[in-house]
């Protein structure tokens, strides 16, 4: 009788078991696949424009040991970076290679490489820097060669060469390892970091920011500090994980805030807006990112400039605001073509596609005009943002035809 008993119980125990596992593992898989959905949204969003917190490394070798003659007109360039001025910058280190022998040279080109970054001129900095790499090899300067190298790796992944770029960052950051001060290693971690970021290596990413966070607290580098909060933040908003991410942006800000590092509180101040831009607090999201280009302006740093204006712009486009979003998304989308970028113009096509949808060709091309654009590139803006229409997600999941359409097959020259 007890057996029967035990038999009964069992026949009523495991269907109400095996619900239970069924439901557990609906829900756990129902909340892996919102996560995996949220990060795939915030990565492929066309309405936002990411971005990464590069550090730039500077070198100044040994020419502190130098007599005044050329030490005086370097110093008076490093100044002139301090303050964002950097054609002054860059004046002063000409009047430095003046002066200059032999290893000399390495800091002198590196130095105006980053001042040509930082003015959007990316193409000149590499020339710069690899100038800075040939002469090193030269003079045996490893740690300058290092410096170099890393530098082109960012630049290189501003282009969207990963692989490149992390080659580069990789023998920069071997040799930082191997010649000189194993502190000087943070900047090429942390953009190593932004790299494993991009190819959707998020655990890995995570440790090369860590391991680059802990250097810059280690040595009391407040604006390497505020950089690696950033960019750790950025990993936990790609994952997702939006209060994790807004509460090391704020903390990278309050960091860049006490170093008066106009950059980096740029960066995070736009990154704080982009945070509220994905919970969907657009006026918000706007305070932060015109705050962020007042900085970018101030600092003179093109591509943030331009980053700040895509964001602003796509705001005003969801806010039906597209008199006002078009010059906005023009501005930004001329800076980033003119310097190479790889990240953003896609997502200000995106806007400016959706702007010309609204008010027809004739008031985009009018709006265009008033902001100053020549007609050949207004012209080929036009081409871009048809272009760009053609792949907008809708179209090619066939849920419109859109207008660009029957223009392409009528032939029509607009």
């Amino acid at each position: 009788m007890r057996q029967e008993v035990d038999v009964a119980a069992m026949l009523v125990v495991i269907p109400v078991v095996c619900a239970l596992v069924a439901m557990g593992i609906a829900v756990f898989r129902g909340r892996w696949l919102h996560q995996r959905r949220l990060r795939k949204g915030i990565r492929t969003r066309l309405d936002v424009i990411r971005r990464d917190l590069y550090r730039m490394a500077d070198y100044l070798g040994r020419l502190h040991e130098s007599d005044g003659a050329l030490w005086r007109p370097f110093e008076h360039g490093l100044i002139a970076m301090a303050a964002c001025q950097w054609d002054q910058a860059i004046e002063h280190f000409r009047k430095a290679q003046t002066k200059a022998d032999g290893a000399q040279f390495v800091p002198i080109y590196n130095q105006t490489g980053v001042c040509h970054y930082v003015q959007g001129r990316p193409d000149d900095a590499i020339r710069d820097f690899e100038e800075s790499v040939r002469l090193a090899k030269r003079y045996g300067d490893k740690l300058g060669e290092a410096a170099a190298l890393g530098n082109i790796g960012v630049i290189r992944h501003d282009y969207g060469e990963l692989g490149n770029a992390l080659k580069k960052l990789r023998e920069a950051l071997a040799m930082t390892r191997k010649y000189g001060d194993q502190h000087a290693a943070a900047p090429y971690l942390a953009n190593i970091g932004n790299i494993y970021r991009d190819k959707g290596k998020l655990g890995k990413a995570l440790k090369f920011c860590e391991d680059a966070l802990a250097i810059s607290r280690g040595i009391g580098d407040k604006s390497g500090m505020a950089s690696c909060l950033g960019n750790i933040g950025n990993i936990h908003r790609d994952k997702g994980e939006l209060d994790k991410a807004l509460q090391h942006y704020e903390k990278a800000l309050a960091v860049s805030r006490e170093a008066k590092d106009r950059w980096g509180m740029a960066s995070c101040l736009g990154n704080i807006g982009s945070i509220y831009r994905y919970m969907g607090e657009l006026d918000k999201a706007l305070l932060y990112y015109e705050d962020a280009l007042a900085l970018e302006r101030e600092a003179g740093y093109q591509v943030g400039v331009a980053t700040e204006l895509g964001n602003i712009g796509l705001i005003l486009v969801d806010k039906g605001l597209y008199s006002r979003a078009v010059p906005t998304l023009a501005e930004s989308l001329a800076i980033l073509l003119a310097t190479g970028v790889s990240r953003g113009s896609r997502q200000v096509l995106f806007g400016l596609s959706k702007c010309d949808d609204r008010l027809g060709r004739d008031r985009t091309q009018e709006l265009l005009k008033q902001a100053r654009l020549v007609d050949g590139t207004i012209a080929d803006l036009l081409d871009r943002v048809d272009q760009m229409r053609l792949r907008r997600p809708r179209q090619r999941r066939g849920r419109r035809v859109p207008f660009v359409l029957r223009r392409l097959m009528a032939g029509s020259p607009s």
